[in-house]
């Protein structure tokens, strides 16, 4: 499915064409694959039956397709997700396996779109696979199908596992399959599982591998593996052959070698800027289900960078990988820096407004189309360090209270920990190889810019700060059990017309924090006046010219730190 964008700049052509059948870097050591079949199990999940399908399956080396049933996944959400951590791929198998032909256009539709929503509530997926069952279809059905952007798969072979064959027999209709081809199976009978460790044995024998199914052809191809062609640090959700996130600024940088490479993106909320080469970018807006390609390119080794802009912190995006053009392939990612810094904060951080000119937004499309998070201070100082980084921001929320009392009950603390902020509650698990050496952080102005509501449970400023200040202790201590005693800390805060109550605050936390022994914590003040800030972003919020002023400051201050990098 296809989406129109608007592209803003580059110097090289971007277009939205249909992608590669197969592009990527399978998990399995695919050059001893002369092909790939398409595994793929009906009707489940079902207490009992798809536990044990998965472990032969894991056992044996296998990724499969398992069609569930709509009924199915909200009956057994927890399997749902077993699947998925197992290296599985989610189809869609309607809801409750009618005949679908012998239904309306309209119950066709609701069969499909509630086993969509079922698959997406349960493991955050959206399906772009399609099996009607009883593989019953004609051109009508599939022309509802389309309507969710999904590709219908039938099969090549069938097992038979439906109508009691035994394991010997299953094994023998999977020799039947050749490169590209798709077998029927069925997450519940007993005889599928034992059959699975030889049709493994067999498929190994011939040269085949279990693959993935490609919606643009049907076809059964390598697996992509997103995070092997790919580098990235932000904090993604990884899906095997796509990863989701919701922090602004995350990025994803690959090499290739060819004229021309295609960005497989799902998102319809968020803008992003794409470089080749480190030249200036092209900046897609909400570009929906695609891949953009960029081409026109001389025909050599190029690297090519994907930021995420804007924020999103209810609604993910989606990273499908990197596929080259024809003739030119996807190369090893890029390594990790060495250098390694978090930035955590809120609307400074995330860089809202900071596009703008004027304060007043409204005339010029709202706050999204003027937002850039890969032109904030914080990625303008780690890219100025050559370091990886994070943007750990949130606007509107503070440490103990959000901007203007809001949302009371949740505060940036709520959902510091999770992988996709509010969307999902997962807590992120922290890579083996994300160990910071600086963590910058900037929370307080939503506590302190405006004056205490009615039935607030403050009495006064004086109880506000205190709160604040027991809660950011409190935080340091997370960040030190996370990272360790040798990160330095650095807690921002800039001038604030109407208190000093944020600045008194800050400079007492350290001073608490220095007393017991942590010396690797330090203030930082922006002197707004010093530093020439016109806060001519949306809201008042600091302008590109000012991100590039707060660059420069935190990165004076950063060379006079005692880093280990």
């Amino acid at each position: 499915m296809l989406a129109t964008a608007a592209i803003l700049g580059a110097g090289v052509n971007l277009v939205a064409l249909p992608g590669p059948a197969s592009a990527g870097t399978p998990m399995i050591d695919w050059q001893r694959c002369i092909g790939y079949v398409g595994l793929t199990f009906d009707d489940g999940p079902t207490p009992g039956n798809t536990t044990a399908l998965l472990k032969a399956l894991k056992t044996a080396g296998l990724r499969a397709t398992m069609f569930n049933t709509g009924q199915n996944v909200q009956a057994n959400p927890q399997l749902t997700k077993d699947q998925v951590a197992a290296g599985m791929w989610i189809g869609n198998h309607s809801w409750d396996h009618p005949y679908m032909t012998r239904l309306s256009a309209e119950e066709q539709a609701a069969q499909i779109s509630r086993t969509q929503d079922a698959v997406k509530a349960a493991t955050g997926i959206t399906p772009q696979l399609f099996r009607p069952p009883y593989l019953d279809t004609d051109d009508a059905l599939r022309a509802v199908e389309r309507q969710y952007g999904l590709t219908e798969i039938n099969a090549d072979v069938d097992s038979q596992d439906w109508n009691n064959a035994t394991a010997a027999q299953i094994v023998a209709n999977a020799r039947k399959l050749q490169p590209g081809d798709v077998i029927l199976m069925h997450d519940w009978p007993a005889a599928t599982v034992e059959a699975i460790p030889r049709i493994a044995a067999d498929l190994r024998r011939r040269g085949l591998c279990a693959g993935m199914i490609s919606p643009d052809t049907g076809r059964a191809v390598a697996p992509r593996d997103v995070l092997a062609q790919a580098h990235t640090a932000g904090r993604v959700k990884d899906l095997g052959t796509s990863v989701r996130y919701t922090w602004p600024g995350v990025s994803f940088e690959g090499r290739f070698r060819g004229t021309g490479v295609g960005i497989m993106l799902n998102d319809a909320v968020n803008d992003y800027d794409i470089q080749i080469d480190g030249a200036a970018p092209a900046t897609l807006r909400t570009p929906g289900r695609t891949t953009y390609w960029m081409s026109g390119l001389s025909d050599g080794t190029h690297t090519v960078r994907v930021a995420k802009r804007t924020e999103s912190p209810w609604q993910p995006g989606e990273f499908g990988g990197f596929v080259a053009a024809p003739g030119g392939r996807i190369l090893a990612k890029p390594a990790p820096r060495t250098r390694q810094i978090e930035f955590i904060g809120d609307s400074w951080t995330a860089g809202y407004g900071n596009m703008s000119t004027v304060r007043d937004c409204s005339g010029s499309g709202g706050i999204n189309p003027n937002s850039n998070a890969d032109q904030t201070f914080g990625a303008l100082t780690a890219r100025g360090l050559n370091a990886d980084y994070q943007l750990t921001a949130w606007s509107g929320m503070g440490m103990v209270r959000n901007y203007n009392g809001g949302n009371p009950g949740t505060t940036f603390r709520t959902y510091y920990d999770r992988t996709l902020q509010a969307a999902d509650p997962e807590v992120w698990q922290r890579p083996r190889g994300w160990k910071p050496q600086l963590v910058v952080v900037g929370l307080g102005i939503n506590d302190f810019s405006t004056a205490l509501n009615p039935g607030e449970p403050w009495a006064d400023l004086d109880a506000l700060a205190a709160d604040y200040r027991t809660a950011y202790l409190g935080f340091l201590d997370e960040l030190r059990a996370r990272y360790g005693k040798s990160t330095s800390i650095v807690l921002t805060y800039p001038t604030m017309s109407n208190t000093t109550a944020l600045a008194d605050s800050v400079q007492q936390v350290v001073r608490q924090r220095n007393s017991q022994g942590d010396g690797r914590v330090k203030a930082l003040h922006y002197d707004n006046a010093a530093l020439g800030l016109d806060l001519l972003g949306c809201d008042w919020h600091p302008s590109l010219h000012d991100h590039k002023a707060l660059a420069g400051a935190l990165g004076s201050f950063i060379a006079g730190l005692p880093l280990r990098w």
